[in-house]
C-alpha cells in the first residue's frame, strides 16, 4: 500500500509539474502579447500614425463588405480635399473619413478624480467637435454628387462608446446637427451590410430587365 501511495504521489507530482510548466508558458505568452500591445500603443502616439492606422482599418472593412466597384479610397474633390473613402450607393457618394481622437480619450479614462475626468471630458468633446466641423465643411458636397451627410469612422469601439454615451449627450447631438454620423466598426459593418444587400438587389433587377428585353 505504501508503494502504491508513493507511486500515486509521484504521478501527482509529475502532473503538477506539467501543469506548472503550461502555466509558465501561458504567462510568457501573455507577457509577450502585453509587450506587443505596448509597442502598438507607442507606435500610435503620433497623430499621423493613428490616422494612417484608422485609414487602413477602414479600407480593410470596406474591402471585406463591399465589391471593389462600390467604394473608392482617397476620393478627391474639386477643392483639392481628399476624403479617406467614398461609398457609392444609389447614385450618390457617401463620404467616410476616419478619425482617431485618442489623446484626451486616454486622459478621460485614466483620470483619477472626478474633476480631472470632467476637464478631460470637455477636452475630448472639443476634439470630436473639431473633427465633425472639418468633415462637414470639406466633404459634404451635394453639388459634387455626395450625399447631404457624411460618416466619421471611429476605429475603436471604446472611443465610439464615449462619444455615443457622453454624460451630457452633447457630442452626438452636435455631430448629428451637422449631418455627420459617427460610426464604430460594428455599427458601420451593419450599415455596409445593408448597402451590400441593396447593391445585390439592384444587380438582380438589372438582370431581370435584360432577360425581359431578350
Amino acid at each position: 500500500k505504501v508503494d502504491r501511495r508513493l507511486e500515486n504521489a509521484s504521478q501527482t507530482t509529475n502532473q503538477i509539474h506539467e501543469r506548472l510548466g503550461k502555466v509558465a508558458e501561458a504567462t510568457t505568452q501573455m507577457l509577450e502579447r502585453a509587450k506587443d500591445l505596448a509597442r502598438l500603443e507607442q507606435a500610435l502616439r503620433p497623430p499621423k500614425a493613428r490616422g494612417g492606422f484608422g485609414e487602413l482599418l477602414l479600407e480593410n472593412l470596406l474591402r471585406d463588405r463591399l465589391p471593389a466597384t462600390a467604394f473608392q479610397m482617397q476620393y478627391g474633390f474639386s477643392t483639392g480635399e481628399r476624403v479617406d473613402a467614398a461609398v457609392k450607393a444609389g447614385g450618390l457618394l457617401i463620404p467616410v473619413d476616419s478619425k482617431f481622437p485618442l489623446d484626451n480619450y486616454q486622459r478621460l479614462v485614466e483620470a483619477p478624480t472626478d474633476e480631472e475626468r470632467r476637464l478631460a471630458d470637455k477636452a475630448f468633446a472639443r476634439d470630436v467637435r473639431i473633427h465633425v466641423d472639418a468633415i462637414a465643411a470639406k466633404y459634404v458636397r451635394p453639388d459634387e454628387g455626395t450625399s447631404d451627410f457624411a460618416f466619421m469612422y471611429i476605429p475603436v469601439e471604446a472611443v465610439y462608446y464615449e462619444i455615443a454615451c457622453s454624460p451630457t449627450g452633447s457630442i452626438l447631438q452636435y455631430a448629428h446637427e451637422r449631418r455627420v454620423f459617427p460610426m464604430s466598426p460594428s455599427t458601420f459593418t451593419a450599415y455596409l451590410q445593408v448597402i451590400a444587400f441593396g447593391l445585390r438587389g439592384m444587380q438582380i433587377e438589372q438582370h431581370a430587365h435584360e432577360v425581359m428585353e431578350y
